[in-house]
């Protein structure tokens, strides 16, 4: 996830999340690799950025880019729908709230990603930057991005996914291959770590269930892929 900075001293670059989760199945299986979720900080080219983060007295600021984007647009603008979907943010945005909690119709949202309007992005407003991780979490929370694993003697990875997508996509984010050859998908969560040893127990413990291509993945889902190609 990339997250653009706005008036917050947090340095450039990539911050890896520290998850409870990630470290128990660190210790759990002891793997030769580890790959941890990380976010990536930017303080310029807010529209090509996955989310935002911004200093309170800074919200104002976010609201005026995207209200000169659409005063810009509304100039040229010919197609009727186009225009009241502009209109609607635009009044939206003049009572100082941010498109990202409105409710808004798919069209809508739709046309402000093309316009790329930063506020329809996930933002999140911050009082003071403290624990990192604290906001990393409240961020991806904003952003419905959930975090599942696979897991192993080889590497525990921690992987996302937008919620409400099926382990079919979850395949998709581990290998190509994995989706194209899906089969059925083992699971087993995070939440259940405590109450077995080895994935073997698991099994014998009923903790492990069987999916098929439909299945939502769940927050701390660990999956294990059967797949033919």
């Amino acid at each position: 996830m990339k997250i653009f900075n706005l008036g917050l001293e947090i340095d450039p670059g990539k911050h890896k999340y520290k998850l409870e989760w990630a470290e128990k199945l660190i210790k759990k299986f002891e793997p030769q690799k580890v790959s941890l979720y990380s976010v990536e900080f930017v303080d310029s080219e807010p529209e090509i950025a996955d989310a935002i983060m911004f200093d309170q007295s800074k919200k104002l600021d976010l609201i005026v880019i995207d209200l000169e984007k659409i005063e810009k647009r509304l100039l040229k603008v010919e197609d009727e729908s186009e225009k009241a979907a502009l209109i609607n943010a635009q009044n939206f945005l003049e009572e100082e709230k941010l498109l990202c909690d409105g409710d808004f119709t798919s069209s809508e949202i739709e046309t402000f990603k093309l316009l790329q309007l930063v506020t329809s992005k996930p933002c999140l407003e911050v009082n003071e930057v403290g624990d990192i991780n604290q906001l990393i979490e409240k961020l991806i929370g904003k952003a419905e991005v959930l975090l599942f694993f696979t897991a192993g003697k080889k590497e525990v990875h921690v992987w996302n996914v937008d919620k409400g997508e099926s382990i079919l996509e979850a395949a998709g984010k581990i290998h190509s291959d994995l989706k194209r050859g899906f089969i059925k998908a083992e699971i087993t969560n995070c939440k259940d770590l405590d109450s077995f040893f080895n994935m073997a127990e698991a099994r014998s413990r009923g903790l492990v269930k069987i999916v098929d291509r439909d299945y939502i993945v769940e927050e701390g889902d660990i999956v294990d892929i059967r797949f033919n190609v």
